[in-house]
């Protein structure tokens, strides 16, 4: 029977919950399903694949009502628009808080909340302050998890009211291997890879600091943008290894640059789910990862992390995949395919 899905983002921006949401999608529509992505700020920077509807849902006007009466205004309006320009769907994903925050008063069927972070670590000191607000979003619904680790923290955070089960973040192989085919990078190899947005989850000083001490011939290319870019940079130059770094600012396709690295490494405070992990592995581009609390550890073996912060452990991991990467290769669990996680996402909506 086809189903009709819904998912519900605030943008389509390079982040991994977007790029989620469109290799979702569009494994609906590979299976014969409807897959409709409902977006709240009109900002797209992603290829959109073939099938996928998009719909904007003009969301801003909403924001100047006060925001203890935001969510129930704004989820009337979300179920208005969808019931006349979608109708009634079989299954809504909400991804991200601005969202989830609106979803979780809606009166559509079948609403799940996807948690892509881990929620501890995501609002850090400020949890003790938010937990209730959070609480009264994320109990009113079912949520899907993005990994185990996402999972068992969600649940110490709000307890045995948790209504949470994990789908892993599916990864399109074939999607992903015929987009890294469609240019060459123009760097010259070898070279090590990062990809992600600078902000402070994912410790670029960190990377640049463990890559200087490792002192290997291969360059860091740093794929990305966002708040902390220019502190990155200054880093490099007070590092004096700008000959040896390159930024390549956000690339709407960012795999040729996964598939051609020697390595990829991942140097984050804490991961919901890494996507790039997985590209990286479906590419045959080894990955080491710091041991974040969720995602790392359930693709990677424990030979390719270090602990989260420890910048002497990072070099040295960085120098020893540099002299040698064949004890790095690592292969893709069925469980992380597309076919799985449509699979399982259908499940929900019986």
């Amino acid at each position: 029977m086809k189903k009709k899905v819904v998912l519900a983002i605030f943008t389509l921006q390079g982040n991994g919950a977007e790029r989620f949401a469109l290799t979702l999608a569009k494994g609906l529509i590979d299976a014969g399903h409807e897959a409709h992505i409902v977006h709240f700020k009109n900002i797209i920077d992603l290829p959109i694949p073939e099938g996928v509807n998009l719909h904007f849902f003009d969301y801003q006007k909403y924001r100047l009502i006060p925001k203890s009466l935001r969510p129930k205004w704004a989820a009337k309006a979300f179920d208005r628009f969808v019931l006349k320009n979608i109708g009634t769907p079989d299954l809504v994903l909400s991804n991200l808080f601005p969202v989830d925050f609106i979803l979780s008063k809606s009166r559509l069927p079948n609403i799940h909340l996807v948690i892509h972070n881990t929620t501890s670590l995501e609002y850090g000191e400020r949890l003790k302050k938010l937990k209730n607000q959070l609480a009264q979003v994320y109990l009113s619904k079912p949520c899907v998890a993005v990994s185990q680790g996402v999972e068992k923290d969600f649940r110490e955070v709000f307890g045995s009211e948790s209504r949470i089960t994990t789908i892993y973040n599916p990864i399109d192989i074939e999607q992903v291997v015929s987009t890294a085919n469609e240019y060459l990078p123009d760097i010259d190899e070898p070279y090590i890879v990062n990809v992600g947005k600078f902000k402070q989850q994912k410790r670029h000083d960190i990377l640049i600091k463990a890559y200087a001490q490792a002192n290997i011939k291969e360059k860091l290319v740093l794929v990305g943008t966002g708040e902390l870019l220019e502190s990155s940079k200054q880093l490099v130059k007070d590092l004096k290894i700008e000959d040896k770094v390159i930024f390549t600012g956000f690339k709407k396709n960012p795999y040729p640059y996964i598939k051609h690295a020697k390595f990829m490494v991942v140097s984050s405070d804490f991961e919901g789910f890494s996507i790039a992990i997985l590209e990286a592995l479906a590419l045959g581009t080894p990955v080491i990862s710091t041991d974040c609390p969720s995602g790392p550890r359930e693709v990677l073996p424990l030979r390719h992390l270090v602990h989260v912060q420890d910048v002497d452990e990072l070099a040295l991991k960085i120098q020893q995949v540099s002299k040698d990467i064949s004890d790095f290769t690592s292969l893709l669990d069925q469980k992380f395919l597309i076919k799985a996680a449509v699979m399982a996402y259908l499940n929900l909506s019986e």
